[in-house]
């Protein structure tokens, strides 16, 4: 009986820490151009494939790594550049904060908004 009680404490602990939200931190990129470009010689995807006005999927280049958005997220991202909540900084990059949920390669998208700005799309 203990070690069945031992193993439900530990399935719900388990359970309750997979649903924290976490902060991605990265460039914007247009998710379109990196599936065209993954070999990019650049070493900075972010610049070649800078989002613009028509993009309609994003990816954010993280600790290395690209990460699409969730079709969701790519509805947020849309939003917060048309309105102007994401902008190019002095270097080009398109510095971006997103909260989700990381599904494989895939970030669910809770949220994004500029670095250093308090102002997102949920």
């Amino acid at each position: 009986m203990k070690t069945i009680a031992m193993l439900v404490l530990g399935f719900g602990m388990a359970a309750g820490s997979a649903g924290a939200v976490t902060l991605y931190r990265g460039q914007l990129v247009d998710a379109a151009c990196y599936q065209q470009n993954p070999a990019d010689s650049s070493g900075k995807i972010w610049v070649t494939c800078a989002p613009t006005a028509s993009t309609t999927t994003f990816a954010i280049h993280t600790e290395g790594k690209i990460r699409m958005l969730d079709a969701a997220g790519n509805e947020k991202a849309m939003a917060a550049f048309h309105s102007g909540i994401l902008k190019r900084d002095s270097n080009t990059d398109m510095p971006v904060v997103i909260d989700g949920y990381r599904h494989g390669n895939t970030i669910q998208v809770e949220g994004i908004r500029a670095r250093g700005s308090d102002t997102s799309v949920h």
